[in-house]
């Protein structure tokens, strides 16, 4: 994952603040540029993004946002996306690209602990928000959410025939 840095240029991912709070990981995502939004207040956790886009477009940075607003423990679907991002594109009239991740079928949840594993990355054509308004966010949010979705499963699909049959994880069975 960490190599899509040296791809995709400038960019500042958006986390939840109480990464930030979790040492050491939240002092050196912050001097790496991460943007820590509070999601218990969406106006506030808005406004944020609202001022990182202004930044993002002067300097011609890259926002790096998570639709679904936390991580997904689901296998076969996708969680509904937060409107945010949708209407921060659209508000700077930049283009989505959607990036989708295969499940992290081998993290370990009562444990904490990553086992042994792979992730597939996929990144999809580019979604146009040129021309679109306020309005328009609801449709946009649909559209992307499906390609997404989409995509996720023939992700999961694809990590699911490379595992062993008696792997032990619910993702085998699916």
């Amino acid at each position: 994952m960490f190599n899509i840095w040296n791809i995709i240029g400038n960019l500042a991912p958006v986390a939840k603040k109480e990464l930030f709070y979790v040492w050491p990981f939240g002092l050196a995502a912050y001097l790496a540029g991460v943007v820590f939004i509070d999601r218990r207040n969406s106006k506030g956790a808005y406004k944020t993004l609202q001022k990182t886009t202004e930044v993002m477009v002067k300097n011609k940075t890259k926002l790096w946002l998570f639709p679904e607003g936390t991580r997904n423990k689901c296998y076969d679907k996708m969680l509904p996306f937060k409107k945010g991002a949708f209407a921060i594109a659209v508000a700077a009239q930049k283009p989505i690209i959607p990036v989708v991740f295969s499940p992290y079928y081998f993290i370990n949840e009562k444990k904490y602990i990553f086992n042994k594993g792979h992730v597939v990355i996929q990144c999809l054509e580019p979604v146009s928000t040129e021309g679109l308004t306020a309005d328009d966010v609801p449709e946009l949010i649909s559209r992307v959410h499906s390609q997404m979705e989409k995509t996720y499963k023939e992700l999961t699909k694809e990590i699911v025939s490379s595992l062993p049959s008696d792997y032990p994880h619910p993702i085998v069975n699916m």
